[in-house]
């Protein structure tokens, strides 16, 4: 009898432990199965727009990985995945489908060009899908779309301020390319101008993506003898039309608006901007070494930055104005995943409306009413090349 009682006790420990580990496992299932948080990044890796995107890629891989390594995304590990457009607004929106509706990405930061981030837009809309956009689109008031930064309608608001109210020019020319960051920003330059009596854009000429000679422009700029000119473009083609500019022993003042301020446009034809004085309109990262060592721009957003990409890439790694918009997108996407505390687009979308941060680009402040990351143009300074490296402006 007593033999039979310690069986049936046996058997009854028994199923009790297996009934422990069962609810055990199932309760330890969710933790361990937890899928990751998928952000979807479209940029150019390839296409004439390789050498902006590549170091977009970079930033977005050291960025994430840095985060998955401090514990992910509410627990969960992030998995970034990146799509070439190839510079082809078309790929892009190829790919931004792809990312949406295949591997449900949460959200869609990039892209590095403007035709590419105008192009997707609508897509990012139909799908109810968030998009952290980190090139200077115009902000067209959608429901689904951020943009980081103050875009390119404040900036070349800006730089045109600069120019008349600063440096006093009146008699002003534009040569910008024929992309949207181009013709954005040259239909913002003539509606601008229109505040400042006495002051004109006498000559306006423009290029493409595909030009390797600029002499033609530039001939008709020199004969109209203008008091400066304002070159509206992407640091690799700048580096052709500083090259042609000194061919023909142009003289004429030259500002650049804040895609040129690249180290691709410096290692190209800094000698040549720099012996001709001219200006390059960045951002304030270009010149934060300068800064003081507790200037609160450097000490809580360059120097971790450059640590974090110099750690990753190594010593000769510089930082450039395309891994801070990288940074400035997926930082804005992450809070925004943080503070909704779930990855539901809709969760995220709301998200977006709320986050406050301090970027690169400018103060991150989208609101319901308004979802230009920026209100103004916050760190956007001239500068000149000296010696390879840029330097503050001093007029």
């Amino acid at each position: 009898m007593l033999r039979g009682t310690c069986r049936i006790l046996s058997r009854g420990l028994l199923l009790f432990s297996l009934l422990i580990s069962l609810f055990s496992a199932v309760a330890l299932t969710p933790a361990l199965a937890a899928e990751p948080i998928r952000i979807g990044v479209v940029v150019s890796i390839t296409g004439w727009g390789g050498f902006l995107g590549a170091p977009m890629k970079d930033a977005f891989i050291a960025i994430a990985e840095d985060a998955n390594r401090r514990g992910g995304l509410l627990g969960r590990q992030i998995e970034l995945i990146i799509e070439d457009d190839t510079s082809n607004p078309s790929t892009a929106v190829i790919a931004t489908t792809k990312l949406i509706r295949d591997k449900r990405a949460s959200v869609i930061v990039g892209p590095t060009i403007v035709d590419s981030g105008m192009a997707m837009i609508p897509t990012c809309e139909q799908e109810q899908t968030p998009f952290v956009v980190t090139g200077p689109v115009p902000n067209l008031g959608k429901k689904w779309v951020f943009i980081i930064g103050p875009g390119d309608i404040r900036g070349a608001a800006r730089l045109l301020e600069l120019v008349v109210t600063d440096l006093g020019m009146k008699r002003i020319a534009l040569l910008h390319d024929s992309t949207n960051y181009g013709k954005v920003g040259a239909s913002i330059y003539n509606k601008e101008i229109t505040r400042y009596p006495g002051a004109a854009l006498i000559i306006q000429e423009r290029y493409d993506n595909s030009d390797t000679n600029m002499v033609p422009q530039l001939t008709k700029i020199k004969a109209a003898g203008p008091d400066i000119m304002i070159l509206h473009g992407t640091g690799g083609l700048a580096a052709v039309i500083a090259k042609n500019y000194k061919q023909l022993g142009m003289k004429v003042p030259v500002i650049a608006s804040h895609a040129t301020a690249v180290p691709d446009f410096v290692k190209l034809a800094g000698p040549i901007a720099e012996e001709s004085g001219w200006i390059m309109f960045g951002l304030k990262s270009n010149i934060a070494e300068s800064l003081p060592a507790d200037d609160a721009y450097r000490k809580n957003l360059y120097e971790p930055f450059k640590k974090l990409m110099k750690d990753k890439y190594g010593d000769s790694t510089k930082i450039n104005l395309f891994h801070e918009t990288a940074y400035d997108g997926l930082t804005a996407a992450m809070e925004a995943i943080k503070t909704a505390g779930t990855d539901n687009r809709g969760a995220i979308r709301d998200a977006l409306e709320k986050i406050r941060l301090d970027l690169f680009l400018g103060p991150y402040e989208c609101t319901p009413e308004d979802h230009q990351g920026s209100k103004r143009d916050y760190h956007t300074v001239p500068m000149l090349i000296k010696n390879g490296s840029f330097v503050p402006y001093k007029k």
